[in-house]
């Protein structure tokens, strides 16, 4: 008798968990992130367009001052990227079975069932990669004070928490803890960086918690494509990433919506190469020529680019959080030996004797937090105070908050963006020359 009342307990539980399981994913396809509407065709085709109306106009004026040209020039790029970002924007009211809300929401109004899919979503990844690497090959993390100091972070120490006082509420909510952001971004050296060596960050314990784990972005083709199952983007969604789009600029909504959720004082990961390079130095941009020309035999270490290897998205990222974000730098190499790319047509494959062949062996490097209050306080004394989010944004607020007005940015806050990228260069190639130099 007490056997099979056991047997029924233990039935019924199946059935509900196997039931919340369910339904949980039900929800995460409901709430799945979706992608921009154009192309990469259509943005090409934009620009070329726009293009061509730039060479009649300047053709027209001839004695004009060349630096009013240039400078005329870049308005007319950023009124293109502007433009560009938001006849891209997703919608949500056009998508089967979507939520016209926003799937970003803050961790206290996250809906329970899409809470059980994230903690599935990121704590089945987190396992599954944890054991891939340590059977396939193995990784290894300097546990030296750099990556204490970024654990700390994670966890909300060293003053990452901290009191803030809103005047507008009441007396018994006026005071409550508000977080930094933290912002944490390495080279791009394969498609699997991410989950392949984010999931391998964090102690066990820590990184199948989905408080404390990153957001990240991906680029739409990859992971939010029409090819795959509505799912499928749940599930991806439900691990805290979201969709990108490739040559649309930094003043889309997609990119918007990140930037919201870096104001919130939300954990971010980004590769600020935008694209997977396998140099041996950092970056890859500006230099596609010389592999085109000496694929067989190129000198990685001695080319030197003078120009950004960089994007500089990651610099509006920083500049317009409410709370300046923690940043923190880190490098690794060998994921390069499991999808090796083709450094000519940058093609990606998998590596030859996947099976057969030497294990894999990745390095993991991080560097000291890098601090940029110098940039925004010299430019906000010559140009005023910076827009800033607010700091209870959340994707959907964003867009009302962050209007088309607000978000768009000039072309000095662009060149504060680049001072920014080119500290974030510094630091992080330092990081990634030493790591790579110990392989």
């Amino acid at each position: 008798m007490f056997q099979s009342r056991v047997r029924s307990i233990a039935k019924a539980s199946s059935a509900f968990a196997g039931g919340a399981v369910i339904l949980s994913f039900f929800t995460a396809t409901y709430y799945r992130p979706i992608p921009s509407t154009n192309t990469s065709r259509q943005l090409h085709l934009e620009r070329e367009e726009k293009d061509g109306r730039n060479d009649n106009n300047s053709s027209k004026n001839t004695n004009t001052n060349t630096r009013q040209s240039i400078h005329a020039a870049k308005n007319s790029v950023v009124a293109t990227s502007i433009s560009t970002a938001e006849a891209s924007a997703p919608s949500r009211k056009n998508a089967s079975f979507c939520s016209e809300r926003s799937p970003y929401f803050s961790r206290e109004d996250t809906p329970l069932l899409l809470s059980i899919a994230q903690h599935i979503s990121i704590g089945a990844t987190t396992l599954a990669i944890r054991l891939f690497m340590n059977t396939y090959g193995e990784y290894h993390i300097e546990d030296d004070e750099h990556y204490q100091h970024f654990i700390t972070l994670v966890l909300g120490g060293d003053g990452r928490n901290t009191n803030s006082v809103n005047n507008d509420c009441s007396n018994d909510t006026k005071k409550k803890v508000t977080k930094a952001p933290l912002i944490t971004i390495s080279n791009h050296r394969s498609l699997f960086d991410d989950p392949g060596v984010v999931s391998c960050l964090l102690p066990l314990w820590i990184g199948i918690r989905p408080k404390y784990n990153r957001w990240g972005i991906c680029s739409q083709e990859y992971c939010f494509n029409d090819a795959l199952p509505s799912f499928i983007k749940g599930y991806i969604g439900a691990g805290q990433v979201l969709p990108i789009q490739r040559g649309a600029g930094i003043d889309q909504s997609l990119f918007r919506d990140f930037a919201a959720l870096v104001a919130r004082g939300e954990w971010c990961h980004i590769f600020p190469e935008a694209g997977v390079w396998q140099w041996k130095s950092l970056g890859g941009r500006g230099r596609q020529h010389l592999a085109e020309e000496e694929a067989s035999n190129v000198n990685h270490d001695v080319w030197k680019s003078k120009s950004s290897k960089l994007k500089y998205g990651i610099g509006k990222l920083i500049a317009h959080a409410p709370i300046t974000p923690r940043v923190v730098p880190f490098a690794h190499v060998g994921m390069e030996n499991l999808l090796p790319q083709d450094l000519v047509t940058r093609k990606t494959f998998l590596k030859k004797d996947f099976w057969r062949g030497d294990p894999l062996k990745v390095h993991i490097r991080f560097g000291a937090e890098i601090v940029f209050g110098d940039l925004i306080d010299e430019y906000e004394a010559k140009h005023g105070e910076l827009w800033k989010f607010s700091s209870e944004a959340s994707s959907a607020s964003a867009s009302a908050n962050a209007t088309s007005s607000h978000f768009e940015s000039s072309p000095s806050e662009k060149e504060l963006y680049m001072k920014i990228t080119a500290r974030v260069e510094e630091h992080l190639e330092e990081v990634a020359n030493i790591t790579v130099a110990q392989i």
